[in-house]
Protein backbone atom coordinates (compact mmCIF):
# COMPACT_ATOMS: atom_id res chain seq x y z
CA UNK A 1 0.00 0.00 0.00
CA UNK A 2 1.50 3.60 -1.03
CA UNK A 3 2.49 6.10 1.83
CA UNK A 4 1.74 9.10 2.65
CA UNK A 5 5.52 9.95 2.15
CA UNK A 6 5.17 8.38 -1.60
CA UNK A 7 2.45 9.98 -2.18
CA UNK A 8 3.56 12.99 -1.24
CA UNK A 9 7.07 12.82 -3.21
CA UNK A 10 5.50 11.45 -6.38
CA UNK A 11 3.14 15.08 -6.07
CA UNK A 12 4.32 18.27 -6.92
CA UNK A 13 1.80 20.28 -5.81
CA UNK A 14 -1.43 19.76 -2.91
CA UNK A 15 -4.75 21.24 -2.34
CA UNK A 16 -3.92 22.76 0.84
CA UNK A 17 -4.44 26.49 -0.36
CA UNK A 18 -7.85 25.92 -1.60
CA UNK A 19 -8.48 23.43 1.63
CA UNK A 20 -7.33 26.67 4.08
CA UNK A 21 -9.51 29.09 2.05
CA UNK A 22 -12.66 26.95 2.14
CA UNK A 23 -11.82 26.21 6.15
CA UNK A 24 -12.17 30.27 6.25
CA UNK A 25 -15.34 30.56 4.54
CA UNK A 26 -16.66 27.79 6.82
CA UNK A 27 -15.52 29.91 9.97
CA UNK A 28 -17.44 33.13 8.44
CA UNK A 29 -20.73 30.64 7.68
CA UNK A 30 -20.20 29.45 11.42
CA UNK A 31 -19.76 33.55 12.58
CA UNK A 32 -22.81 34.22 10.99
CA UNK A 33 -25.44 32.45 13.45
CA UNK A 34 -24.27 34.41 16.73
CA UNK A 35 -23.53 37.39 15.19
CA UNK A 36 -27.01 37.18 13.63
CA UNK A 37 -28.71 36.17 16.57
CA UNK A 38 -26.89 36.61 19.57
CA UNK A 39 -24.17 34.49 22.11
CA UNK A 40 -27.18 32.17 22.84
CA UNK A 41 -28.52 31.28 19.77
CA UNK A 42 -25.47 30.06 18.07
CA UNK A 43 -26.22 26.84 18.80
CA UNK A 44 -28.93 26.53 16.13
CA UNK A 45 -25.81 26.75 13.97
CA UNK A 46 -26.36 23.67 11.47
CA UNK A 47 -23.36 21.18 12.23
CA UNK A 48 -23.42 22.36 16.11
CA UNK A 49 -27.88 21.20 15.99
CA UNK A 50 -27.06 18.30 14.00
CA UNK A 51 -23.86 16.63 16.37
CA UNK A 52 -25.72 17.92 19.08
CA UNK A 53 -23.74 20.70 20.34
CA UNK A 54 -20.57 18.55 20.07
CA UNK A 55 -19.20 20.68 16.89
CA UNK A 56 -19.44 23.71 14.63
CA UNK A 57 -18.51 24.73 11.43
CA UNK A 58 -16.26 27.20 13.03
CA UNK A 59 -14.84 24.63 15.75
CA UNK A 60 -13.95 21.85 12.98
CA UNK A 61 -12.59 24.42 10.54
CA UNK A 62 -10.11 25.75 13.35
CA UNK A 63 -9.03 22.33 14.56
CA UNK A 64 -7.98 21.45 10.88
CA UNK A 65 -6.30 25.40 10.50
CA UNK A 66 -3.97 23.97 13.53
CA UNK A 67 -3.93 20.44 12.06
CA UNK A 68 -2.57 22.20 8.40
CA UNK A 69 -0.19 24.33 10.36
CA UNK A 70 1.03 21.55 12.59
CA UNK A 71 1.57 18.89 9.31
CA UNK A 72 3.32 22.24 7.22
CA UNK A 73 5.34 23.89 9.74
CA UNK A 74 6.88 20.58 10.66
CA UNK A 75 8.22 20.10 7.02
CA UNK A 76 9.27 23.99 6.93
CA UNK A 77 11.47 23.43 9.74
CA UNK A 78 13.47 20.35 8.35
CA UNK A 79 13.35 22.43 5.35
CA UNK A 80 15.40 25.26 7.11
CA UNK A 81 18.74 26.37 6.78
CA UNK A 82 18.80 27.39 10.68
CA UNK A 83 16.80 28.30 14.03
CA UNK A 84 17.01 32.32 12.09
CA UNK A 85 15.75 31.12 9.21
CA UNK A 86 12.53 29.11 10.46
CA UNK A 87 11.58 31.56 12.48
CA UNK A 88 11.89 34.40 9.99
CA UNK A 89 9.75 32.67 7.82
CA UNK A 90 6.81 31.91 11.04
CA UNK A 91 6.99 35.73 12.08
CA UNK A 92 6.71 37.25 7.95
CA UNK A 93 4.20 34.56 7.60
CA UNK A 94 1.99 35.97 10.78
CA UNK A 95 2.62 39.62 11.85
CA UNK A 96 2.34 41.80 8.99
CA UNK A 97 -1.07 40.36 7.79
CA UNK A 98 -2.00 40.63 11.58
CA UNK A 99 -0.67 43.88 12.50
CA UNK A 100 -2.37 45.29 9.32
CA UNK A 101 -5.88 43.27 10.08
CA UNK A 102 -5.73 44.67 13.96
CA UNK A 103 -4.96 48.45 12.50
CA UNK A 104 -7.85 47.66 9.93
CA UNK A 105 -10.17 46.68 13.02
CA UNK A 106 -9.28 49.69 15.22
CA UNK A 107 -9.73 52.23 12.81
CA UNK A 108 -12.81 50.57 12.17
CA UNK A 109 -14.46 50.02 15.56
CA UNK A 110 -13.48 54.00 15.84
CA UNK A 111 -15.40 55.05 13.12
CA UNK A 112 -18.68 52.95 13.47
CA UNK A 113 -18.55 52.68 17.52
CA UNK A 114 -19.20 55.93 18.80
CA UNK A 115 -18.95 54.80 22.44
CA UNK A 116 -15.75 53.39 22.16
CA UNK A 117 -14.24 56.37 20.83
CA UNK A 118 -15.26 58.43 23.11
CA UNK A 119 -13.86 55.83 25.78
CA UNK A 120 -11.02 55.76 23.75
CA UNK A 121 -10.17 59.59 23.31
CA UNK A 122 -10.27 60.04 27.63
CA UNK A 123 -7.83 57.25 27.88
CA UNK A 124 -6.04 57.57 24.27
CA UNK A 125 -2.58 57.13 25.49
CA UNK A 126 -3.40 53.91 27.37
CA UNK A 127 -5.34 52.54 24.43
CA UNK A 128 -1.97 53.19 22.00
CA UNK A 129 -0.03 51.13 24.43
CA UNK A 130 -2.55 48.37 24.61
CA UNK A 131 -2.65 48.50 20.64
CA UNK A 132 1.61 48.57 20.59
CA UNK A 133 1.22 45.24 22.89
CA UNK A 134 -1.50 43.52 20.64
CA UNK A 135 0.72 44.03 17.69
CA UNK A 136 3.86 42.99 19.45
CA UNK A 137 1.90 39.49 21.29
CA UNK A 138 -0.62 39.00 18.78
CA UNK A 139 -3.49 39.57 21.20
CA UNK A 140 -7.01 41.87 21.16
CA UNK A 141 -7.50 43.35 24.02
CA UNK A 142 -7.15 47.14 22.75
CA UNK A 143 -10.33 45.98 20.70
CA UNK A 144 -12.27 43.90 23.40
CA UNK A 145 -14.82 46.97 25.12
CA UNK A 146 -18.34 47.47 25.87
CA UNK A 147 -18.65 49.97 23.59
CA UNK A 148 -17.55 47.87 20.57
CA UNK A 149 -21.05 47.75 18.25
CA UNK A 150 -23.04 47.58 21.47
CA UNK A 151 -26.14 47.49 19.42
CA UNK A 152 -25.11 44.29 18.12
CA UNK A 153 -26.82 40.84 19.29
CA UNK A 154 -22.66 39.82 19.76
CA UNK A 155 -21.31 43.42 21.36
CA UNK A 156 -18.21 43.84 22.52
CA UNK A 157 -16.00 41.71 20.48
CA UNK A 158 -14.55 43.56 17.20
CA UNK A 159 -12.38 40.82 15.98
CA UNK A 160 -13.07 37.17 18.40
CA UNK A 161 -11.32 35.44 15.57
CA UNK A 162 -7.82 36.38 16.42
CA UNK A 163 -7.97 34.82 19.42
CA UNK A 164 -6.15 31.66 17.51
CA UNK A 165 -3.63 33.44 16.49
CA UNK A 166 -1.15 34.21 19.56
CA UNK A 167 -1.80 29.84 20.39
CA UNK A 168 -0.64 29.43 16.52
CA UNK A 169 2.58 30.72 16.73
CA UNK A 170 3.17 29.19 20.30
CA UNK A 171 2.33 25.96 18.31
CA UNK A 172 5.46 27.23 15.88
CA UNK A 173 7.44 28.06 18.89
CA UNK A 174 7.14 24.33 20.22
CA UNK A 175 8.37 23.04 16.68
CA UNK A 176 11.57 25.38 16.73
CA UNK A 177 11.93 24.02 21.06
CA UNK A 178 11.89 20.26 19.29
CA UNK A 179 13.97 20.83 16.38
CA UNK A 180 16.93 22.73 18.89
CA UNK A 181 16.41 19.79 20.89
CA UNK A 182 17.03 17.35 17.64
CA UNK A 183 14.01 15.39 18.76
CA UNK A 184 12.54 15.26 15.52
CA UNK A 185 15.19 12.08 15.19
CA UNK A 186 13.44 10.18 17.74
CA UNK A 187 10.14 10.66 16.81
CA UNK A 188 8.72 7.78 18.98
CA UNK A 189 9.09 10.43 21.34
CA UNK A 190 7.21 12.46 19.69
CA UNK A 191 4.30 9.84 18.99
CA UNK A 192 4.66 9.56 22.93
CA UNK A 193 4.14 12.55 23.79
CA UNK A 194 1.13 13.24 21.21
CA UNK A 195 -0.42 10.24 22.56
CA UNK A 196 -0.02 11.60 26.03
CA UNK A 197 -1.96 14.68 25.42
CA UNK A 198 -3.93 12.98 23.34
CA UNK A 199 -5.63 10.38 25.88
CA UNK A 200 -5.61 13.60 28.54
CA UNK A 201 -7.82 15.29 26.35
CA UNK A 202 -10.08 12.52 25.88
CA UNK A 203 -10.14 11.97 29.22
CA UNK A 204 -10.56 15.52 29.95
CA UNK A 205 -14.17 15.16 27.69
CA UNK A 206 -15.40 12.63 29.10
CA UNK A 207 -14.85 14.26 32.79
CA UNK A 208 -16.99 17.14 31.77
CA UNK A 209 -13.56 19.48 31.20
CA UNK A 210 -13.95 21.88 28.39
CA UNK A 211 -11.90 20.48 25.17
CA UNK A 212 -9.28 23.85 25.88
CA UNK A 213 -6.78 21.17 24.59
CA UNK A 214 -8.19 20.17 20.69
CA UNK A 215 -6.04 22.59 18.87
CA UNK A 216 -3.23 21.43 20.25
CA UNK A 217 -3.91 17.71 19.87
CA UNK A 218 -4.78 18.83 16.32
CA UNK A 219 -1.66 20.39 15.46
CA UNK A 220 0.23 17.86 17.61
CA UNK A 221 -1.43 15.36 14.86
CA UNK A 222 -0.42 17.19 11.93
CA UNK A 223 3.85 17.40 13.39
CA UNK A 224 2.96 13.37 13.81
CA UNK A 225 1.88 12.65 10.63
CA UNK A 226 4.31 14.61 8.51
CA UNK A 227 7.60 12.67 10.43
CA UNK A 228 5.54 9.38 10.32
CA UNK A 229 4.67 9.62 6.82
CA UNK A 230 6.68 6.95 5.51
CA UNK A 231 4.53 4.27 7.80
CA UNK A 232 1.39 5.89 7.45
CA UNK A 233 -0.78 4.18 4.97
CA UNK A 234 -2.42 6.67 1.79
CA UNK A 235 -5.23 5.05 1.52
CA UNK A 236 -8.91 6.06 0.28
CA UNK A 237 -10.69 3.40 2.17
CA UNK A 238 -9.36 4.04 5.05
CA UNK A 239 -10.19 7.55 5.01
CA UNK A 240 -13.83 6.56 3.79
CA UNK A 241 -13.73 4.34 6.84
CA UNK A 242 -12.86 7.73 9.40
CA UNK A 243 -15.54 9.85 7.63
CA UNK A 244 -17.77 6.78 8.68
CA UNK A 245 -17.00 6.97 12.02
CA UNK A 246 -17.02 10.37 12.25
CA UNK A 247 -20.74 10.61 10.78
CA UNK A 248 -21.45 7.81 13.39
CA UNK A 249 -19.72 9.57 16.29
CA UNK A 250 -21.63 12.93 15.46
CA UNK A 251 -24.76 11.72 17.61
CA UNK A 252 -23.02 10.28 20.48
CA UNK A 253 -21.13 13.11 22.56
CA UNK A 254 -18.33 13.48 22.94
CA UNK A 255 -17.25 10.57 20.89
CA UNK A 256 -17.20 12.76 17.86
CA UNK A 257 -14.68 15.16 19.75
CA UNK A 258 -13.00 12.37 21.14
CA UNK A 259 -12.24 11.18 17.91
CA UNK A 260 -12.01 13.87 15.33
CA UNK A 261 -8.43 15.64 15.99
CA UNK A 262 -7.82 12.06 14.77
CA UNK A 263 -9.82 10.98 11.96
CA UNK A 264 -10.43 14.19 10.84
CA UNK A 265 -7.06 15.09 10.14
CA UNK A 266 -6.38 11.95 8.19
CA UNK A 267 -9.55 12.67 6.07
CA UNK A 268 -7.88 15.98 5.65
CA UNK A 269 -4.58 14.91 4.99
CA UNK A 270 -5.69 12.31 2.27
CA UNK A 271 -7.90 15.12 0.76
CA UNK A 272 -4.91 17.20 0.32
CA UNK A 273 -3.03 14.76 -1.66
CA UNK A 274 -6.26 13.22 -3.06
CA UNK A 275 -7.56 13.80 -6.38
CA UNK A 276 -7.22 17.62 -7.37
CA UNK A 277 -9.80 19.79 -6.06
CA UNK A 278 -11.78 22.42 -7.98
CA UNK A 279 -10.12 25.95 -8.05
CA UNK A 280 -6.89 24.29 -6.62
CA UNK A 281 -4.40 25.50 -9.29
CA UNK A 282 -6.20 29.19 -9.17
CA UNK A 283 -5.68 29.16 -5.36
CA UNK A 284 -2.09 28.13 -5.60
CA UNK A 285 -1.38 31.24 -7.14
CA UNK A 286 -2.23 33.43 -4.10
CA UNK A 287 -3.26 32.53 -0.61
CA UNK A 288 -6.36 34.26 0.39
CA UNK A 289 -7.14 32.33 3.51
CA UNK A 290 -5.25 34.21 5.97
CA UNK A 291 -7.00 37.22 5.10
CA UNK A 292 -10.24 35.33 4.92
CA UNK A 293 -10.12 34.30 8.56
CA UNK A 294 -8.45 37.81 9.79
CA UNK A 295 -10.77 40.21 8.03
CA UNK A 296 -14.26 38.52 8.92
CA UNK A 297 -15.54 39.02 12.07
CA UNK A 298 -15.74 42.74 11.77
CA UNK A 299 -17.50 42.81 8.03
CA UNK A 300 -19.90 40.81 9.96
CA UNK A 301 -20.37 42.69 13.13
CA UNK A 302 -20.67 46.17 10.54
CA UNK A 303 -23.25 43.99 8.72
CA UNK A 304 -25.64 43.25 12.09
CA UNK A 305 -25.32 46.73 12.77
CA UNK A 306 -28.33 47.54 10.46
CA UNK A 307 -31.34 45.29 12.44
CA UNK A 308 -32.32 44.28 8.33
CA UNK A 309 -29.70 41.96 7.80
CA UNK A 310 -29.58 40.03 11.29
CA UNK A 311 -29.83 37.10 9.44
CA UNK A 312 -27.21 34.05 9.36
CA UNK A 313 -27.68 33.46 6.00
CA UNK A 314 -27.97 37.22 5.09
CA UNK A 315 -24.73 38.04 6.72
CA UNK A 316 -22.98 35.25 5.14
CA UNK A 317 -23.83 35.84 1.73
CA UNK A 318 -23.07 39.52 2.23
CA UNK A 319 -19.99 39.24 4.67
CA UNK A 320 -18.37 36.56 2.21
CA UNK A 321 -17.56 39.09 -1.23
CA UNK A 322 -16.67 41.70 0.64
CA UNK A 323 -13.86 39.40 2.68
CA UNK A 324 -12.28 38.22 -0.13
CA UNK A 325 -11.96 40.98 -1.57
CA UNK A 326 -10.17 42.63 0.97
CA UNK A 327 -8.35 38.88 1.85
CA UNK A 328 -7.08 39.81 -1.99
CA UNK A 329 -5.94 43.47 -0.90
CA UNK A 330 -3.83 41.84 2.44
CA UNK A 331 -2.32 39.48 -0.17
CA UNK A 332 -1.22 41.33 -2.69
CA UNK A 333 -0.60 44.22 -0.81
CA UNK A 334 0.87 43.18 2.57
CA UNK A 335 1.53 39.60 3.00
CA UNK A 336 3.13 38.19 -0.53
CA UNK A 337 5.34 41.37 -0.28
CA UNK A 338 6.65 40.44 3.32
CA UNK A 339 6.69 36.24 2.28
CA UNK A 340 8.67 37.18 -1.19
CA UNK A 341 11.41 38.32 1.89
CA UNK A 342 12.17 34.64 2.71
CA UNK A 343 15.01 33.04 1.56
CA UNK A 344 13.24 29.97 0.02
CA UNK A 345 9.89 31.86 -1.09
CA UNK A 346 6.64 30.04 -0.54
CA UNK A 347 8.59 26.43 -0.38
CA UNK A 348 6.83 26.05 3.33
CA UNK A 349 3.63 25.76 1.16
CA UNK A 350 4.77 22.69 -0.18
CA UNK A 351 5.64 19.65 1.46
CA UNK A 352 6.21 17.15 -1.38
CA UNK A 353 9.79 18.19 -2.01
CA UNK A 354 12.00 16.81 0.16
CA UNK A 355 10.72 13.51 1.85
CA UNK A 356 13.85 12.15 3.03
CA UNK A 357 14.05 15.37 6.17
CA UNK A 358 16.86 14.03 7.71
CA UNK A 359 18.25 17.50 8.81
CA UNK A 360 20.43 17.83 11.60
CA UNK A 361 19.24 20.86 13.69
Amino acid sequence: MTSFGSQIASHKSNNFNIMRLLLALMVIFSHSFPLALGYGDGGNEPLKAWTRQQESFGTVAVDMFFFISGFLVTASWLRSKSMQDYLTKRVLRIYPGFIVAMSFTSVLVLIVCPLFRKQVANSLYDWLVSLLQDFLFLSKSSIVDQGIFSGNPFPGMANQSLWTIPNEFSCYLIVLIIGLFCLFKKRFLIFLAALFVYLHYSISLFGGISQSEECLVSFLTGVTIWIWRDKIPFSKSIACGCLIVLLVTSQFSPWLLVVFPIMGSYCVSWLAYGPKLLLSSWADKMDISYGTYLYAFPIQQVLAMNASLRHPWIIFILATPATLSVAWLSWNLVEKRFLAMKSNTRKDFDPGIGVGCSKST
